[in-house]
């Protein structure tokens, strides 16, 4: 098959896409697919891919954000026209690989792509929108707010009582842990928002939830076995997710019923959102045993340290396996 793997870009999550790309590209040519891959951020350049490292190393630039122009996502629509490929293979992590456009465009071309469809991905990239579905479908999710303006005089100290401390406060459209602060103070908090401002973001503001990071991928209908993530110092940000600072176990121990629960409630959102491909769902399990969803993401990390290949390692597939099972996911093309 001829498939053009999109990745890079401006977001803050470039050199992460950038990892995830080159991870693909090599199992999906060593599969005998002929390859060729595309930087968003140079979105006039479809190149033969022939191993060679895309961008940057994971971890070792700090992220920074810029959104596509007008310009960008026409050069980007002639390049994909241009080409022509049999699939558009999704590796552009957050802002417009993540958020629908990515999707909307591929569809509005006539040509397949391997992610979500607009609608799913657009609601799973705002945290906000899809907590509120979760309430909807009685998913326990933890209570949170979304700060669109600036807070005014007393608000944020009226949002530490509602929520308590520590809280999350985490970019509402952003993954991969970025721009991420765990504010245990009260004169912490002003900095934390301040730090997604700069991402270009909306602050959500989350309740801690104490206890374990749990994980479940769901590729094209199915979930694999749980992941639980342990970083060896204070807890799973940024930098622990893409330096190696973490522990991965798969599988998990955990009470009766937790991980059927977890799989069936993961099963459900994806399907209610109208998800295809592969997702990933973030947990959090408290000391109690009460699981509680976090999010879901369309387009999860597929690196050497990502979530989804652990999984399915555990499941019996390697990372070639992997991807045979989502392009046959994906049905006719």
């Amino acid at each position: 098959m001829r498939i053009l793997v999109i990745y890079g870009g401006e977001s803050g999550e470039r050199d992460v896409s950038c990892a995830t790309a080159l991870a693909c590209a090599g199992h999906l040519a060593a599969d005998g697919h002929e390859v060729h891959t595309l930087d968003a951020a140079q979105p006039d350049r479809v190149l033969p891919f022939d191993g060679s490292e895309l961008g940057t190393r994971p971890g070792t630039i700090a992220p920074t954000p810029r959104e596509m122009h007008g310009e960008e996502v026409l050069a980007l629509g002639r390049s994909l026209l241009a080409h022509a490929p049999e699939l558009v293979y999704n590796c552009l992590h957050g802002g417009f690989g993540e958020d629908g456009r990515l999707a909307a465009l591929c569809s509005l071309l006539g040509l397949p792509q391997s992610s979500s469809p607009a609608n799913a991905a657009g609601i799973s990239m705002d945290k906000d929108f899809s907590k509120r579905l979760m309430r909807r479908l009685d998913l326990p999710t933890a209570d949170w707010c979304l700060l669109r303006l600036e807070p005014e005089a007393g608000e944020l100290d009226g949002l530490i009582e509602r929520l308590g401390l520590p809280l999350v406060v985490k970019p509402n459209t952003l993954g991969s842990s970025v721009g991420i602060t765990l504010v245990g103070k009260e004169d912490d908090l002003p900095a934390a928002v301040a730090l997604v401002r700069s991402l270009n973001d909306h602050p959500l503001l989350e309740r801690y939830v104490p206890g374990r990071e749990l994980t479940c991928a769901w590729v094209c209908g199915e979930t694999l076995p749980l992941v639980e993530i342990r970083a060896r110092e204070g807890w799973y940000d940024y930098q622990h997710k893409y330096s190696g600072g973490t522990d991965y176990h798969c599988p998990v121990e955990l009470p009766p019923g937790v991980a059927e629960s977890i799989a069936a409630h993961t099963r459900r959102l994806n399907e209610f959102f109208g998800c295809r491909g592969i997702t990933r769902t973030d947990w959090r399990l408290d000391p109690e045993g009460n699981a509680c969803c976090l999010e879901l993401n369309t387009v999860p990390g597929m690196t050497a340290t990502s979530l989804v290949p652990k999984a399915a390692a555990a499941a019996g597939m390697d990372f070639s396996a992997l991807l045979r099972r989502h392009l046959a996911g994906l049905g006719p093309r």
